[in-house]
């Protein structure tokens, strides 16, 4: 499974545009190649966020996370669903030295296996 992290700011036309600054968002994808993972995470992402950055792009396995870590959980519920998305949202304004992130899980099928 690839897990593919991105700096992403809410699009105007997006729910969160009024109340984020931006968000680090997670992105669990259950697919084989890397350049059809980060498709369908950007086509996902890109629907109402701006990708300012790619932070990471790794293959992981399920044995690479603790028993009872969330990261496992988001591994296990991308497993079921094709794809989870966790989006780690800071409010607006925020300064570097701001830690004030709220985790939201957008876990949504997205049938990579076909």
């Amino acid at each position: 499974m690839w897990l593919i992290c991105y700096h992403v700011i809410p699009k105007p036309n997006s729910p969160d545009f009024q109340k984020s600054g931006g968000a680090y968002v997670n992105c669990w994808i259950l697919y084989a190649w890397q350049d059809g993972a980060e498709h369908l995470a950007k086509y996902e992402v890109e629907k109402e966020w701006i990708i300012t950055d790619t932070e990471e792009i790794s293959w992981v396995e399920v044995d690479d996370f603790d028993d009872n870590s969330e990261e496992k959980e988001y591994f296990s519920q991308a497993q079921i669903d094709g794809g989870c998305f966790v989006y780690h949202h800071y409010p607006l304004n925020a300064g570097d030295e701001d830690e004030d992130f709220e985790d939201v899980n957008d876990s949504r099928l997205l049938n990579t296996n076909n």
